[in-house]
């Protein structure tokens, strides 16, 4: 953690199109899945984002996350053997249609270790906004 706040001090934070800041505020369990959990977000401007389908565990209502929207660029594909960079389209997982991802720092190439989670950002980081790389509180 101390290389990732050494690396952003010194250079100009990395922005990432079509990812914003987003709060969790439902997390349901998914009514077929064991692993996978179904969450609703506030995308700011009044908006809410739902369902999101997302397997990680490591953030519960009230967190601040980075949530890349249909059309974002994923840098590395984390269920993939070659990690190779997609386009994020809606995806129906386990019967039900995901409206984005909630991103990994792996996923957006902040890290090399995909078993990291899922990035959770500033406490004070306001739903909406553009994700960028000085919003991460936590990898």
């Amino acid at each position: 953690m101390n290389f990732l706040r050494n690396l952003f001090k010194f250079s100009k934070p990395k922005t990432f199109p079509g990812i914003i800041a987003a709060k969790v505020i439902s997390i349901e369990k998914h009514p077929d899945a064991d692993r996978v959990r179904i969450i609703k977000l506030d995308g700011g401007h009044q908006r809410v984002i739902f369902p999101i389908v997302c397997g990680a565990f490591n953030f519960e209502v009230g967190a601040m996350v980075a949530l890349a929207l249909p059309g974002a660029r994923i840098a590395q594909n984390i269920h993939s053997a070659t990690h190779e960079p997609f386009l994020l389209e809606k995806a129906t997982i386990r019967g039900i249609e995901s409206q984005g991802m909630i991103c990994a720092a792996f996923e957006l190439a902040l890290s090399q270790e995909p078993e990291k989670g899922i990035i959770l950002l500033k406490d004070n980081t306001s739903p909406g906004n553009e994700f960028t790389s000085d919003m991460i509180k936590a990898l």
